[in-house]
């Protein structure tokens, strides 16, 4: 009787740990610390070279894409131009391009530009806060943002060129753009 008993309570505790697990892995959204696909990004505040605060929210209603980067990277020199096409593409259009260096100084993002022939709207974050607050481990990590605010694309390098790609941000963006009416309205 006493063997039966310790079975029963062994396979009820082996029931409970594998209930625990299941349950924990139902309901997990994602790794803890990391942004996440679907969630909402977390609004930050840099400055630009003149020293005026733009804030992620600001860009509500529009797709955004932040690349977090350095001068000293080798991906992200690598990835940079495909990211200007990038931007010259959707300049105008329902898009904003926030390019955040982890770099501590303008004049390192100057001749960084210069070298690459680069021009791109680049902010600052030499006390890496935004860096921190996104949980970005490696550089260059890039996070595209739709209208509401909410993560859709976290990726590390990406070929932006690559037409798989630019047709998601083309969709997001043509999401956000007014119905163009017809003529014969």
């Amino acid at each position: 009787m006493l063997e039966r008993v310790k079975a029963i309570v062994f396979f009820v505790a082996v029931g409970l740990v594998a209930g625990i697990f299941v349950y924990r892995q139902a309901t997990n959204t994602g790794d803890p610390g990391v942004i996440n696909i679907g969630q909402k990004a977390p609004d930050f505040t840099v400055k630009d070279e003149s020293g005026r605060h733009i804030k992620l929210s600001d860009f509500r209603g529009k797709v955004v894409f932040l690349n977090l980067w350095g001068t000293w990277c080798d991906s992200c020199v690598k990835e940079m131009p495909e990211i200007q096409e990038l931007y010259q593409r959707f300049k105008g259009r329902p898009f904003e391009m926030l390019e955040v260096s982890v770099d501590n100084d303008w004049p390192e993002i100057h001749q960084f530009y210069k070298e690459h022939n680069f021009a791109l709207p680049t902010y600052l974050d030499p006390g890496h806060q935004v860096a921190n607050l996104y949980k970005v481990a490696k550089f260059p990590e890039t996070f595209l943002i739709d209208g509401n605010g909410n993560v859709v694309k976290h990726t590390w390098f990406e070929h932006w060129a690559d037409p798989r790609v630019v047709a998601k941000v083309e969709t997001l963006v043509k999401q956000l753009e007014p119905k163009q009416q017809d003529a014969s309205d």
